[in-house]
């Protein structure tokens, strides 16, 4: 028995651990970024510990998930992911905002996608409400009118938040949106394919 609860202990410790490795999430991207030699992509998230390196026409922005910190990075150097901003080597300074709790809170259940390219089905803690789904909706709107044009955090924010709700034909709809508005982004495009996968393996799972 004490043997049982020492591996349990263990095993919580393990994955609780994991999780908080995930402190950063890449915002935006432009240029050559990489991790451990491979190329990084809009919309990954990042642990701490991870050095990035940029190359001179890199700009990378990224969001800390404690503490909300934004970070705008440009140029040629190194970053170093901590828990709640980065340490860079041969940087200038970055720019840097404070992003909203409650979008910072969804930002961080973004899916990722595996080493097979699927999105990760997050579970559907309860059932939604209407007041929870319009809730969702009046945040975006709000986000939205404090946002520049080519900011995608509030689309972001809106199809996690949706996702997460398994609110599926809202999802379709909300990216459908993205692609007509945002028409020529390549980020909003990686962001539509990043959800579009997400909801066919969603469904693949509501099949079951």
């Amino acid at each position: 028995m004490i043997r049982l609860r020492y591996c349990v202990a263990i095993l919580g410790l393990i994955s609780s651990t994991a999780w908080a490795q995930d402190t950063a999430l890449v915002m935006s991207l432009q240029g050559k970024v990489t991790r451990a030699a491979q190329a990084v992509e809009a919309f990954v998230k990042l642990k701490q510990g991870d050095v990035l390196t940029l190359d001179k026409e890199a700009k990378l922005q990224v969001v800390y998930f404690e503490g909300g910190r934004q970070e705008t990075w440009t140029g040629a150097g190194k970053l170093e992911i901590a828990s709640a901003e980065s340490k860079a080597t041969g940087l200038p300074a970055p720019q840097v905002k404070q992003l909203p709790a409650v979008m910072v809170k969804q930002l961080a259940r973004t899916p990722s996608l595996d080493s097979q390219g699927r999105a990760g089905v997050m579970r559907l803690r309860s059932i939604p409400t209407p007041e929870a789904i319009a809730k969702v909706e009046e945040n975006y709107k709000k986000l939205k009118a404090e946002a520049d044009k080519t900011d995608l955090g509030p689309e972001m924010y809106r199809l996690s938040g949706l996702f997460e709700m398994r609110e599926l034909d809202k999802v379709e709809q909300a990216v459908a949106d993205l692609q007509k508005e945002h028409t020529g982004n390549l980020e909003a495009k990686l962001l539509a394919s990043l959800y579009n996968k997400a909801l066919k393996d969603a469904k693949a799972v509501q099949a079951k």
